[in-house]
C-alpha cells in the first residue's frame, strides 16, 4: 500500500469516527429524553407538557421569520422616512436625525430590557435598533451634512463597537446579521448621487471589519453569508456607479475602492480560513467552502470591471489567484483541514483555466484546455470529490464541443493533410475514449464517454481524408479498417460493447458504400471498395468463426 492509499484510508477512518460520534450524541440525547419521561411516569406525575414551539415546529419557523420580515420593513420605512421628509421639506435636518435616533433608541431599549427567555424576538429588536443607528448616522452625513465629519465618524465607531459587544454578549447570530445587513444596505436606500467614494468605502470597510471580527469569534454561517453577499453588492454598486453616471473616479478614489475589495476578501475568505486554522476543527461549514470559491471569482470580476483590465491583465490576476489557491492547497494538506485545502486547489484550477482562456488563443488555448481537462479528471479521481468530478465533466464537454465545432465550422483540418491542431484533436478523442473512462467509477459514464469519443473520431477521420483526391473513397477505407479493428479487438481482448460498436460501424460503412460512394466515385473506385471491403469481411468472418470454435473446444 503506497502513501497515498494510506492517506485516503486514514481520511475515511476519520470521517467514520466523526459520524459515529454524531450518532452517539443523537442517541445519547434521545436516551436522556426517554429516561426523563420514564422517571416522570414512575413517580406518578404526568410528563411536563411540551412547549408550543416544540409541538408546532411550523409556528416557530413562521414566528421567527415574521420577526425578521417585520424589522426589515421597519428599517426600510425609516430610510424612506428620511427621503420623504427631504422631498416635502417638513423638518429641518437636526430634527430628522433626532427622529431617527429616537426610533433606534426605542427599539434598542425595548429589546435590551426584555427577558432573554423571549429569544429571537429580543435579538431582532436589538439588531433593528443598531441598524437604525447606522441609517441615521449615514443619512446625517450623506443627506444633511450639518455635523462635522469627525463627529459622525465617532458615532459610527461607537455603534459598531456596540453591535460587536452585544453580538458577543448575547451569543445569537440574529443581532449581528440584522445589524450588519442593515448597515450594508444603508447606502443602497439613501444614495442620492452625491457623496465621496472615500467616505462610502470607509463606511463599508468599517462594517465589514466589525462583521469579520464577530465571525472570527463565533463562526456563524449566516453572518458569513451576509458579509459575502452584502459586501459584494455594496462594492459592485461602487464599481458600476461611475459607468452608469458617466463619471470618472480620481486615481486616489480608485485605490480606495480597491482597498475596500481587499477588506471584503479579508473579512470573508481570509478570516474564515484563519479561524479554522486556529480552532483546529474537522467540521467545516458549507459557507466556508463557498467563501473559498465565491470570493476569488467575484474579486476577479470586480477588479476587471473596476480597472478595465485587458485580456492579458485579467489573465495575470487569475494566475495570481490560482497561485494563492495552489499555495493554500499544499499548506492545508499538512493540517487537519485537507478538504478545505482541496477546495483551494479546485479554486486554483478554475483560476488557472480562466487565465489560460484569457492569455492564449487558437490552437494553443485548445491544447492547454485539453491538458487542463485531463489533469482535472485525474485530480477528481484521486480525491473523489463531487465538485471536482462535475467540473471535470464540464471542462471535457467544453473541449469536446470545441473539437466538433472547429471541425464543422472552423474549416476542420487544413490542406496540408495533418497539422498540430489535428494531432491535438486526436489526443482529445483518445483521451475521452480510452484514458478518462478508466478513471470513472460509474460504468454508464464510462460508456457515454466512449460512445461520444467514437462518434467524434469517425467525424475527425472524415474531415482528415475528405480533403484528398477521391476523399470519399479514402474515408470509406479508413472507416472500414477502423471498424474491423474494433470487431477483432472486441472478440479478442474486450467485451461485448466494443464488438457491438465495431459491427455497427461496419453497417455504417456498408451504408456509405451504397448511399454515397455509388453516386460520387468513379467506377474503378467503386469496384475496388466493394471487392476490398467484401473480401475483408469474409476473412474477418472466417477468423472470428475459428476463434469461437477454438474457444468452445477449450471450454
Amino acid at each position: 500500500m503506497d502513501d497515498h492509499q494510506k492517506e485516503e484510508l486514514q481520511q475515511r477512518v476519520q470521517r467514520l469516527e466523526n459520524r459515529v460520534e454524531e450518532l452517539e450524541d443523537r442517541l445519547g440525547s434521545g436516551d436522556a429524553s426517554a429516561a426523563k419521561k420514564a422517571s416522570g411516569e414512575l413517580s406518578g406525575h404526568e410528563p411536563a407538557p411540551e412547549s408550543i414551539h416544540s409541538k408546532v415546529g411550523a409556528f416557530q419557523f413562521n414566528e421567527y421569520w415574521l420577526n425578521r420580515i417585520g424589522i426589515g420593513l421597519l428599517l426600510i420605512g425609516v430610510a424612506f422616512l428620511f427621503k420623504y421628509t427631504i422631498d416635502q421639506g417638513w423638518l429641518i435636518p437636526p430634527i430628522r436625525s433626532a427622529v431617527g435616533l429616537s426610533i433606534g433608541l426605542m427599539l434598542f431599549l425595548f429589546g435590551y430590557r426584555m427577558s432573554p427567555a423571549v429569544g429571537t424576538y429580543r435579538q431582532t429588536l436589538l439588531g433593528g435598533g443598531i441598524a437604525v443607528f447606522y441609517i441615521t448616522g449615514f443619512a446625517t452625513y450623506q443627506l444633511y451634512s450639518f455635523l462635522p465629519v469627525p463627529l459622525i465618524w465617532a458615532f459610527m465607531i461607537v455603534v459598531t463597537l456596540l453591535a460587536l459587544s452585544l453580538s458577543l454578549e448575547q451569543n445569537e447570530p440574529v443581532l449581528s446579521v440584522t445589524g450588519i445587513l442593515g448597515a450594508l444596505g444603508t447606502p443602497f436606500m439613501l444614495y442620492s448621487g452625491s457623496g465621496e467614494v472615500t467616505m462610502h468605502v470607509a463606511y463599508l470597510s468599517l462594517v465589514m471589519v466589525a462583521g469579520g471580527i464577530i465571525y472570527y469569534r463565533k463562526g456563524w454561517a449566516s453572518l458569513l453569508w451576509t458579509l459575502m453577499v452584502g459586501g459584494l453588492g455594496a462594492l459592485f454598486v461602487g464599481v458600476i456607479t461611475p459607468v452608469v453616471t458617466a463619471s470618472t473616479l480620481k486615481t486616489f478614489e480608485q485605490w480606495i475602492l480597491q482597498l475596500g475589495m481587499l477588506v471584503w476578501i479579508g473579512a470573508t475568505w481570509i478570516v474564515a480560513v484563519v479561524r479554522l486554522l486556529v480552532i483546529k476543527t474537522d467540521r467545516i461549514a458549507k459557507s466556508v467552502y463557498l467563501a473559498v470559491f465565491w470570493v476569488p471569482l467575484w474579486l476577479l470580476l470586480l477588479m476587471s470591471l473596476h480597472w478595465e483590465y485587458t485580456a492579458n491583465q485579467t489573465a495575470v490576476l487569475s494566475l495570481v489567484l490560482a497561485t494563492a489557491g495552489g499555495f493554500a492547497f499544499f499548506e492545508l494538506k499538512q493540517e487537519t483541514l485537507q478538504p478545505l485545502g482541496e477546495t483551494h486547489g479546485f479554486m486554483g484550477i478554475i483560476m488557472l483555466t480562466i487565465a489560460v482562456v484569457f492569455f492564449f488563443e487558437g490552437t494553443m488555448l485548445y491544447t492547454l484546455l485539453a491538458i487542463d481537462a485531463l489533469i482535472l479528471r485525474y485530480v477528481a479521481r484521486r480525491r473523489d470529490d463531487i465538485k471536482l468530478n462535475i467540473s471535470a465533466h464540464l471542462l471535457f464537454l467544453i473541449v469536446l464541443y470545441w473539437t466538433v465545432s472547429d471541425l464543422a465550422y472552423g474549416g476542420g483540418i487544413d490542406s496540408s493533410f495533418i497539422d498540430i491542431k489535428a494531432i491535438v484533436q486526436l489526443f482529445v478523442i483518445l483521451m475521452g475514449g480510452a484514458l478518462i473512462p478508466r478513471w470513472l467509477r460509474r460504468s454508464d459514464m464510462s460508456g457515454l464517454y466512449r460512445i461520444c469519443s467514437h462518434l467524434v473520431l469517425l467525424y475527425w477521420i472524415y474531415h482528415l481524408f475528405i480533403v484528398l483526391t477521391n476523399g470519399q473513397a479514402w474515408v470509406t477505407i479508413v472507416w472500414g479498417l477502423y471498424a474491423i479493428g474494433l470487431v477483432v479487438a472486441g472478440f479478442t481482448w474486450y467485451r461485448k460493447r466494443v464488438r457491438t460498436a465495431g459491427l455497427l460501424t461496419v453497417i455504417l460503412v456498408v451504408g456509405k458504400l451504397f448511399l454515397v460512394d455509388l453516386a460520387q466515385l468513379q467506377a474503378l473506385w467503386r469496384i475496388l471498395l466493394f471487392i476490398g471491403l467484401g473480401g475483408a469481411l469474409i476473412v474477418l468472418g472466417y477468423y472470428l468463426q475459428t476463434v469461437i470454435n477454438n474457444s468452445e473446444t477449450e471450454t
